[in-house]
């Protein structure tokens, strides 16, 4: 009898194992996929309702209007909401609003900037508030409406915020079907026009 012994694996162990990872990684993948997107979107979500109690904030303590409003370039109302936004000191309170006098000795400031969503990632807003949305000297919107986020155009991926004179308020799924619902109790029927 020989004294040698083999370590190692057998290939039916290693056969087995392959197996199994293959089996785990095709539940894992997608789950964890979904788990991204569902963490991207919340802090999209997060950011954009902080943008908002900041314009909010800063129109109380600067006793003017301060609007929100979409922005390709980072510096006028132009574009589409998912190019990024501008907050901007409008002490004209024009509507549609403008940043007015770029460059110029009576420029409106310029308080905050947010580049582009990521690729596949969508913002469209309803309402008054599908170009820009401004509050005033009290703190109160000019406007009721939603702002919706989504992957691919996926209602079941939306993220919504929902803007009332007040404040605003992250909707929540209330009949638990998996798609947030607007102020009204209705789901958010479409990630183009909530």
């Amino acid at each position: 009898m020989s004294a040698f012994r083999s370590r190692g694996f057998t290939l039916i162990e290693l056969m087995i194992t392959v197996a199994i990872a293959a089996v785990l990684l095709t539940v894992g993948v997608p789950a964890f996929t979904k788990l991204m997107i569902k963490n991207q979107l919340s802090g999209e979500i997060q950011t954009l309702q902080g943008t908002i109690a900041f314009a909010r904030s800063e129109a109380i303590k600067r006793g003017t209007y301060v609007s929100i409003c979409k922005s390709n370039d980072q510096s006028t109302c132009s574009g589409n909401w998912s190019d990024g936004w501008i907050v901007f000191e409008n002490r004209d309170d024009d509507a549609p609003a403008v940043r007015d006098d770029i460059g110029g000795a009576n420029e409106e400031p310029l308080l905050r900037v947010f580049q582009a969503l990521p690729s596949g990632y969508t913002l469209n807003a309803s309402g008054n508030f599908t170009n820009f949305l401004t509050y005033n000297r009290l703190g109160m919107a000019n406007n009721n409406g939603t702002f919706v986020f989504c992957k691919d155009s996926d209602e079941t991926t939306a993220r919504a915020i929902i803007v009332i004179p007040t404040r605003p308020r992250i909707a929540t799924d209330t009949d638990n079907d998996g798609i947030p619902n607007k102020g009204d109790g209705s789901n958010i029927t479409s990630c183009e026009s909530p």
